[in-house]
């Protein structure tokens, strides 16, 4: 058998809409990278395998408006991210990751005014995000980590699922998640 499950996967340099359309995943930032011209800051988390979330402009300026321009000051930092069906690129509706919640604000949360369309705002509220979170049990991991890998080897989830369906137990320790990611294999990106 050849499997394809790779090729299911959107555009894998990246976490994508389709990888928590259905979902809301926690993400804990490791580091963030700022470059110039289309999607200029990219944020690595704890468990993303190589494949940071792009933030759009106005997922940007909700960061900035919470934690400050200096992205370095957001390492360590975590956000609650959510798949939104109703985002738009050039007037249709494609889905898009939004944030949800974010550590580090105040507990009555964050509003900001973002541009929707030319001349058109919407405040846009932010949630707290208690970092007081349990921890995905050991034993209960070794346990369902081979079904974790299957899963996502066979294209029935990605990665980014799968940390979302642990954390509703708990979150996974960063060992646990070097291990779900080295049991994983990498898939080269040829074209």
């Amino acid at each position: 058998m050849t499997d394809i499950g790779f090729a299911l996967e959107a555009k894998s340099d990246q976490l994508n809409f389709d990888d928590i359309a259905d979902t809301d995943v926690v993400i804990t930032i490791a580091e963030v990278r700022v470059k110039r011209g289309d999607q200029p800051v990219w944020v690595y988390f704890n468990g993303c395998n190589n494949r940071p979330w792009k933030p759009s402009k106005g997922m940007i300026r909700i960061l900035a408006a919470a934690w400050g321009r200096d992205s370095s000051q957001w390492v360590g930092k975590s956000a609650k991210l959510y798949g939104d069906k109703s985002v738009k690129w050039a007037g249709k509706e494609i889905g898009g990751i939004r944030i949800r919640a974010l550590s580090h604000i105040k507990q009555q949360g964050l509003s900001a005014m973002l541009t929707v369309a030319r001349g058109k705002r919407h405040e846009y509220r932010v949630e707290f995000l208690s970092m007081e979170r349990p921890v995905y049990p050991d034993d209960k991991f070794k346990q369902v980590l081979p079904s974790m890998v299957k899963k996502i080897i066979d294209g029935e989830m990605s990665i980014e699922q799968v940390v979302a369906r642990c954390q509703i137990t708990g979150d996974l320790t960063p060992n646990q998640l070097k291990e779900l990611e080295s049991s994983i294999p990498v898939n080269a990106n040829d074209e």
